[in-house]
């Protein structure tokens, strides 16, 4: 077989490359890409012009002024059409031939859609469910509670808050010492989410990222993972935004979880979200890694694939890989990817000012969103202003797990036909709203004292963000009787 050098182009080496995809075989690089929006013309331009101008006008001019100026028709468009008037359609995985126990997707006709999750099997001996390794069940059987209606996960959320907000004080992040970059967060490209895996600690030093919670959350915590789904699980009034981050921390005393959720939204216009484009360059990364060990396996050549180098690989080759559109279309983009790469070997702070926008969520107590779906382990906390990122960021992100190939040259993403890896909303379980009313940001209670400045949002405070919809009627500590 031909030995390849790190010089060579990637795409050439994967001509040859057959995968298999939806159950039929097909090249690495040929997957057409369901976000392109503009085709190649259909024909070369005309040399000549199609007919010769004229040789006088048409009319004479007319000897008086009109007395208003000539006014076009309106164009059928207000502005223009960025994305496609459709959405883009997404092959449905094939179910393996003989599914392992646990083993789900999210397309709502299957065996192992969502409204049959209540039906996975779950191996006691090997359950193979991340949070299950928390001993969520001290030590008792797994169960798998999909189909138990009781404190699920996500549900949808509005302005009707039922709860009362216990919380004294905005929740209190600290980054911690672990680098995007570095070996202490693990990048999973898994069939249904991105995740980041924070390495536990093992002493006082590094610390992963931790919050500390005025409430339910008892204390400071330890960060476990963060988990990035598309579009949003939950949904704000019958309405799923593009995406959702859920931060995940775990009380070993209480046995449960405090998942932070933040919702993501790709409105046209959002500029590029440079702190969140450091996460996408590390899963392009771990991608990229991906594709050359199947290529590797393919040819026979195990020590072919970048492994730790695949950084440089990605600034070398990246010309040559077909989603060199999708990931890096101009000079801007190029050579602030660039500047993103060098800053992954600093530490990545999850609350950074590009992702929080507030510091007032909804929350209740719920679940899982994937099996086993273990009922009222999660006390969550929604957040009620979106992470802003741009469409192409939310296309990157798509692409990295759609269309991820693992070292066995297999597609492993199990989303459903409309691009979705989100569990459908779960009947309503009784939740809060924690506003200004509750308490006022630590930055407004230094200036102005527990009670908050009298204009909350003035000279040298944070910039107001609106919350995705207002709560009506009294604050939540009067909830509505609906």
């Amino acid at each position: 077989p031909r030995i390849y050098s790190d010089d060579d182009n990637i795409e050439n080496m994967a001509k040859d490359v057959d995968i298999i995809m939806h159950g039929h075989p097909t090249t690495l690089f040929e997957e057409v890409d369901p976000y392109r929006i503009t085709s190649e013309p259909s024909s070369a331009p005309s040399a000549t012009p199609s007919s010769e101008p004229s040789n006088s006008p048409t009319a004479d001019p007319s000897s008086n002024p009109s007395t208003s100026p000539t006014i076009s028709s309106a164009p059928s468009t207000l502005e223009p059409t960025r994305r496609p008037t459709m959405q883009p359609t997404f092959s449905v995985a094939s179910v393996p031939n003989n599914p392992k126990p646990g083993y789900f997707n999210y397309d709502p006709s299957s065996p192992y859609g969502p409204n049959y999750w209540r039906n996975i099997d779950i191996d006691q001996s090997n359950p193979g469910f991340f949070h299950e390794e928390f001993d969520l069940n001290e030590g008792s059987r797994i169960f798998n509670d999909c189909g138990s209606g009781d404190k699920q996960s996500p549900i949808d959320l509005c302005t009707k808050p039922r709860g009362i907000c216990t919380e004294t004080h905005e929740m209190r992040p600290k980054p911690g010492d672990y680098k995007m970059s570095g070996n202490l967060i693990e990048k999973q490209i898994l069939p249904s989410m991105l995740r980041l895996v924070m390495e536990p600690r093992t002493g006082e030093e590094p610390d992963p990222p931790q919050i500390d919670f005025s409430s339910n959350g008892r204390g400071i915590t330890d960060m476990t993972n963060i988990d990035f789904k598309f579009p949003s699980e939950h949904s704000i009034c019958g309405h799923k935004l593009d995406g959702e981050m859920q931060y995940y921390t775990f009380h070993p005393m209480r046995k449960r979880f405090v998942a932070v959720a933040f919702f993501l939204d790709a409105t046209e216009g959002n500029p590029r979200n440079n702190h969140l484009q450091e996460v996408i360059d590390a899963f392009t990364v771990e991608f990229v890694n991906n594709k050359q060990k199947c290529e590797a396996k393919h040819q026979g050549l195990a020590g072919s694939f970048v492994g730790g180098r695949g950084l440089e690989m990605i600034n070398k080759t990246t010309e040559d890989l077909e989603f060199h559109e999708l990931f890096h279309d101009d000079n801007e983009q190029w050579n602030s990817t660039l500047q993103s790469n060098r800053r992954l070997a600093s530490s990545w702070h999850p609350f950074d000012p590009e992702v929080q926008k507030s510091v007032h969520f909804w929350g209740y107590s719920g679940s899982l969103t994937e099996p086993p779906c273990t009922k009222n382990s999660v006390d969550w906390k929604v957040m009620d202003v979106p992470t802003p990122i741009s469409p192409k960021q939310l296309q990157q992100f798509k692409h990295l797990l759609f269309n991820h190939v693992d070292g066995n040259c297999k597609r492993t993403s199990v989303h459903n036909s409309e691009g979705s890896v989100a569990r459908p909303t779960q009947p309503a379980s009784r939740y809060y709203k924690c506003t200004r009313a509750e308490y006022v940001s630590d930055e407004e209670r230094l200036v102005c004292g527990d009670q908050g400045c009298v204009i909350p949002f003035g000279a040298g405070l944070n910039p107001y963000y609106a919350p995705l919809v207002h709560v009506t009627g009294p604050p939540t500590r009067r909830p509505s009787s609906k």
